[in-house]
């Protein structure tokens, strides 16, 4: 605590003041951070888990380096993937530091915390990144540079406007600065209580949503038991070939990512040991849910496993529209982890078996009854996993399904809502490009001055980023094989600082509305447009620089 009550009063007493362009000793006079127009990068990083990014303070990496490493190096139980920010004045610091110029006696402590920082950025460890200058240079609230305690705060403030979708925590033993961070809704906690603090966090996190969807699923079975004798007489029996196929797929999945995610360990970390019956292997994937599956297939997927684990290993009678909801719910489980492995051919069988037991059990219906994809919902409203259903990213089975009309009216505007801020945003680039276009024409006496020609021409190197980084996010959500993870190229675009006033809806719901078959259209045109957008732009780059030569100015 010495240490902390030392830098503490360095900090007020100003004799840490920094400049925030100053640069020194060999952190700060690297490139050491993920850029802003490189965000997708760290968004590919987000879809796949990692949404928890955790500031650390320069106490907690002079005083408990250790832990930082275990931070980066370890898996935390119940907590998974996250990532660590280093802040650009705590660099400085720990340069300042390491050379002696500040506080002699952590110049020893200092050095160590200098050379991990630098070896993990050298590496481009993923989970580790610095603040950049850039970043650091931008004041944001008010915030005065001045003050270094304000600069950390001001680097949380950033993060959580560049990641909306992260939950980004300060680690600092400063109680000064933990009660800034906190007054200004920047969750904060010292090195004792940050494990704790990061389990709590995902523990509820994960269990509000499991309430929730399981909320929808007791009322989807009690709106959907219908009592028809006839049918119920006729209702084949097809939980044993259920569980047999589901079980034969699940035990290879579960061994498998066992085996990939803790190598030799595996046996000794496995929940429960096999030979295993469907009910073990389903409170097998609950316990270790969050720190394998949940990494492989969509997260939100875990209501499907307690739904499965509630109605087949129950003991209880399953009636006909239970029974259907559960082959729904299998099949999606089962399509979900395709994007992952056929699992040497087990998971392409599986599922074509309980594929067919659906088709059984639909051909015992009645003609009154209406089709099966009608007549089920499945339980998670989520997005992107109602989409894992069908091989196209287009939804097929959502259209059908038997919700109150004010719910269809309600989705197509919001989707309305959507395509209009994509439309704006195209309605901008055409109309920026119109005038960047006039400014470069030789012919129309715009360019007149060197000045000028440098300020439409870097409107143009400016145009041509963007048109290229919207076309390539649009690209990847029409490409087949499209998933949820390809959202994020197209989406950090929109909230980048320039339309973010404009956007006002999730990364969620943006994938849905581009994953109808109307919509997919119209991006397909779009697209095309925007790619005769972008080589119009780089015959005018051509074109400008042949321009620039001739009147002496390159």
């Amino acid at each position: 605590m010495q240490i902390v009550e030392d830098l503490h009063v360095a900090r007020i007493q100003r004799t840490m003041a920094l400049s925030v362009v100053q640069t020194c000793g060999e952190l700060t006079s690297m490139e050491i951070d993920l850029p802003e127009p490189d965000l997708n990068i760290s968004a590919g990083a987000f879809a796949s888990g990692l949404n928890i990014l955790v500031v650390i303070d320069t106490n907690i990496m002079i005083s408990h380096l250790e832990f930082v490493r275990s931070l980066k190096s370890e898996d935390i139980p119940g907590v998974g993937r996250l990532a660590l920010i280093i802040p650009w004045v705590v660099l400085q610091e720990l340069d300042n530091l390491k050379k002696g110029k500040m506080l002699q006696h952590v110049r020893e402590k200092a050095v160590p915390a200098v050379q991990f920082i630098y070896t993990s950025l050298k590496n481009q460890d993923s989970k580790l990144w610095g603040q950049s200058m850039q970043l650091a240079s931008q004041k944001i609230y008010g915030l005065s540079d001045e003050n270094n305690d304000d600069r950390v705060l001001q680097c949380c403030l950033q993060y959580q406007n560049l990641f909306p979708q992260a939950v980004v925590i300060l680690c600092t033993d400063d109680k000064n600065l933990c009660n800034k961070a906190i007054v200004s809704e920047v969750k904060a906690f010292c090195k004792a209580d940050l494990v704790t603090a990061l389990q709590n966090l995902r523990v509820n996190r994960q269990q509000n949503s499991i309430e929730l969807q399981q909320l929808r699923c007791d009322t989807e079975l009690k709106n959907t038991g219908r009592s028809d004798a006839s049918l119920t007489a006729r209702f084949p029996n097809i939980l044993p070939d259920l569980e047999k196929n589901l079980g034969e797929a699940l035990s290879c999945i579960l061994e498998t990512e066992m085996k990939i995610a803790f190598g030799n360990l595996w046996m000794e970390i496995l929940y429960l040991k096999p030979p295993w019956t469907l009910a073990n292997l389903l409170k097998c994937y609950k316990k270790h849910w969050m720190a394998v599956f949940g990494y492989v297939v969509p997260r939100s997927l875990l209501s499907t496993i307690e739904c499965l684990d509630k109605h087949l290993c129950s003991g209880k009678t399953v009636d006909l529209s239970t029974a259907r909801i559960l082959l729904q719910e299998s099949k999606k489980l089962l399509h979900a982890f395709t994007s992952r492995s056929d699992y040497n051919g087990v998971l392409p069988s599986a599922y074509t078996e309980v594929n067919k037991l659906q088709q059984t059990l639909a051909e015992v219906r009645s003609d009154s009854e209406q089709d099966l994809s009608e007549d089920t919902m499945v339980l998670s409203e989520n997005a992107a996993c109602e989409k894992m259903e069908s091989t196209t990213p287009g939804l097929q089975n959502c259209e059908g399904k038997k919700l109150h009309p004010s719910f269809y009216v309600a989705q197509e505007n919001r989707h309305q809502e959507i395509w209009s801020v994509l439309e704006g945003v195209w309605n901008t680039i055409n109309l920026y490009s119109i005038e960047i276009f006039q400014k470069l024409d030789p012919n129309a006496g715009a360019v007149t001055s060197k000045s000028s020609f440098e300020e439409a021409y870097l409107g143009l190197q400016k145009l041509l980023a963007a048109v290229n980084d919207i076309r390539e996010g649009i690209s990847r959500i029409l490409t087949p094989a499209s998933s949820f993870q390809d959202i994020w190229t197209l989406y950090n675009f929109l909230i980048s600082n320039e339309i973010n006033n404009s956007v006002k809806f999730t990364a969620e719901e943006l994938y849905e509305c581009v994953s109808q078959e109307v919509y997919r259209e119209r991006l397909e045109v779009g697209c095309g447009q925007l790619a005769q957008l972008e080589h119009t732009i780089k015959q005018c780059e051509v074109s400008v620089h042949t321009e620039a030569k001739n009147r002496g100015w390159l």
